[in-house]
């Protein structure tokens, strides 16, 4: 992601450290622990740096928080490349928004209490909801479509990260075996199917 230099705190006297490299950190700290752990101490600790240096290169916490959200996903939409046909858009839509969320929890959770601020995030949802419209959907079928593939990537997700690829591995063998999944515990085939049903759910409408 490019970044404006950051400012220097007097004239002629060097930036004790740049805003890429303080979200290239941000990044690493929120990925792990949560966008909480973000704070000025915890960037100067990991940094070397004083947590001022960190304020003053920032400009505060909640700006610092909304870039690194901001402009993950916006390096994440940069590199999308768009097909023709509506189920194409789908798919792409919905493998690009899981992978940004499984390499970086800290969007997941900042998505959940607001939607997603950042240049471009707007525009993918009206081209997913204008390639549906191209199907035949209607307005308000193509917007609840959306949707429906958006919580489904978030709640997939969710569950992911939340319960961890060895779930079944970590709970007593006969609440394992008892299990819907005890045969059938792949988590990128549960996501494959999954879309797959939502995709023919859309064609049937359409």
């Amino acid at each position: 992601m490019v970044q404006e230099p950051v400012a220097t705190a007097r004239a002629g006297r060097k930036p004790a450290v740049t805003l890429d490299v303080l979200l290239a950190a941000a990044a690493e700290l929120a990925d792990d622990s949560g966008l909480e752990s973000v704070s000025f101490r915890a960037l100067g600790e990991k940094l070397g740096v004083s947590p001022m240096a960190v304020h003053r290169a920032t400009g505060g916490i909640d700006a610092l928080r909304h870039a690194l959200v901001a402009g993950l996903v916006e390096e994440a939409i940069a590199s999308i490349r768009w097909p023709e046909e509506w189920q194409g858009v789908v798919s792409t839509f919905a493998y690009g928004l899981r992978d940004l969320l499984l390499r970086h929890p800290l969007v997941l959770e900042a998505h959940r209490t607001a939607s997603l601020d950042a240049p471009g995030a707007d525009d993918v949802a009206h081209r997913v909801v204008a390639a549906l419209t191209s199907a035949g959907l209607g307005p308000e079928q193509a917007a609840y479509g959306y949707a429906a593939l958006h919580d489904f990537v978030t709640g997939h997700v969710s569950i992911r990260l939340g319960r961890g690829e060895l779930e079944l591995l970590e709970v007593a063998p006969d609440r394992r075996d008892a299990s819907v999944f005890a045969e059938h515990h792949d988590y990128d085939r549960r996501f494959e199917t999954g879309l797959a049903i939502l995709i023919a759910g859309l064609e049937s409408l359409a």
